[in-house]
């Protein structure tokens, strides 16, 4: 009896593995989770926490003659699902970031990782300031919940003892038509701003023809800087707007699980 009692606490120690090796590559990757700032026991608790919860299904799919590569290969394609999850849902929040990015390296904030390749990661303020804004309209307006909504759907769509999921025909161009829309609303979303700052620089080259002795180069970051940022007051309620009505998408993020994969 008491080995009987080990071997069951060994499924269960297997269930709740495997359902850390989906989550955590997935919270990871997602801003509004903060783990970047989150560190040491704190980050797996929450982790080991949110496994629990769907630990009791994966325990009772497990197989019963389950071998170590079995098990190893299962957890491989667990992280690997887990990372796709978690690039789906940090499209949001990457696109707010780039249009941020944009502006910073059009306007010359980030003049210094372009002439220093060795001082590393480029740190955009715009960018972090419209990441933020946007985990906090989704925390303020009940989006979260939809957001974990989708990471436990995706338990249902593709269990984790589940090798493939069955695809629906048109997955392969929903896919594609995701990312197509990122890109295409990232580059709408940053023109106003993109655009004004050239045309600053447009019209300091005109100047610098009558004027040869103009430092245009120096002069033109602190007059786009200036300009950029009070344009940036005035378009900003459309911005936000704009990421209100991104927020809104949670809501059909499974929608959208369910136009790539069956649900069994």
């Amino acid at each position: 009896m008491p080995f009987q009692g080990i071997y069951h606490l060994t499924d269960w120690i297997l269930a709740i593995t495997l359902a850390m090796a989906r989550l955590y590559p997935c919270l990871l990757l997602i801003p509004v989770f903060s783990f970047h700032e989150l560190k040491g026991m704190l980050r797996y608790a929450i982790v080991v926490i949110m496994a629990l919860l769907v630990s009791p299904g994966i325990h009772s799919a497990l197989p019963q003659d389950h071998s170590w590569a079995t098990l190893f290969a299962l957890y491989f394609k667990e992280a690997l699902l887990g990372t796709l999850i978690g690039i789906l849902l940090s499209i949001p929040f990457w696109l707010f970031e780039s249009v941020g990015a944009l502006f910073d390296n059009q306007r010359g904030a980030l003049m210094g990782g372009q002439l220093n390749p060795s001082l590393g990661q480029d740190f955009t303020p715009l960018g972090f300031l419209f990441k933020q804004t946007l985990i906090v309209m989704i925390i303020t307006s009940g989006s979260f919940l939809a957001l974990l909504q989708v990471i436990w759907d995706s338990y249902l769509i593709w269990p984790p003892t589940e090798w493939l999921p069955v695809l629906q025909p048109d997955a392969p161009d929903v896919y594609l038509k995701l990312l197509s829309d990122t890109f295409h609303d990232m580059m709408l979303y940053a023109s106003p701003l993109v655009g004004l700052l050239l045309f600053i620089e447009f019209g300091m080259a005109l100047l610098s023809l009558y004027s040869p002795q103009l430092q245009v180069f120096i002069l033109s970051m602190p007059m786009k800087c200036l300009a950029g940022l009070m344009f940036l007051i005035l378009y900003m309620p459309t911005l936000f707007y704009l990421a209100g009505e991104r927020n809104l998408q949670w809501l059909n993020f499974s929608t959208t699980f369910r136009l790539l994969f069956s649900v069994p």
